[in-house]
């Protein structure tokens, strides 16, 4: 019951303070994982890859396979939804108000605070992740083709998984 305490109160704070959503969580995430012991940056590493590959928000996927990893089946649900509840209880709170502030000079000013905090999260998540996973001339190829591919010509991730998987196979 005490992993369970710990999967919850973990997975719930992260919810409630990983701003960005997606990828900016995964900086927090990696830190706690990592801090309490869960697993090594390794096998985080490779639970980002399955959580891409997999349909469903990646904070909830990587939830999921970080609480299936720590407490089985009850685990996986505990920590599923201790990540999403922050999320689900804020936003219904904002919705009730946002359309009518939104406009405010202050809002805005939120806004524009926030959007480079986001920048900072993903950027930090992608560095923490990229030392771990390109270790090699292969990886580095795959990570530098991918990028090129989004950016110049908006190829679809799911496409960039299928093929950073044949990559894989081919390379390593």
């Amino acid at each position: 019951m005490n992993m369970l305490f710990q999967l919850f109160t973990a997975f719930f704070t992260i919810g409630l303070f990983a701003f960005g959503g997606g990828y900016a969580i995964l900086s927090f995430l990696q830190q706690e994982v990592e801090r309490r012991g869960w697993m090594s940056t390794e096998r985080f590493v490779d639970f980002i890859a399955i959580s891409q590959s997999t349909p469903g928000p990646i904070a909830i996927n990587m939830a999921t396979f970080v609480g299936f990893e720590t407490g089985g089946v009850l685990g996986a649900l505990v920590a599923s939804i201790a990540v999403a509840l922050p999320g689900m209880i804020l936003m219904s709170t904002f919705a009730l108000f946002f359309f009518h502030f939104y406009e405010r000079p202050g809002t805005q000013a939120v806004f524009r605070g926030l959007r480079p905090a986001v920048v900072g999260l993903v950027a930090a998540a992608a560095w923490q992740i990229g030392r771990v996973a390109v270790v090699n001339v292969p990886a580095a190829a795959i990570s530098i083709v991918c990028i090129v591919l989004i950016a110049k010509w908006k190829v679809s991730p799911v496409f960039l998984v299928i093929g950073s998987a044949i990559a894989g196979v081919i390379f390593f």
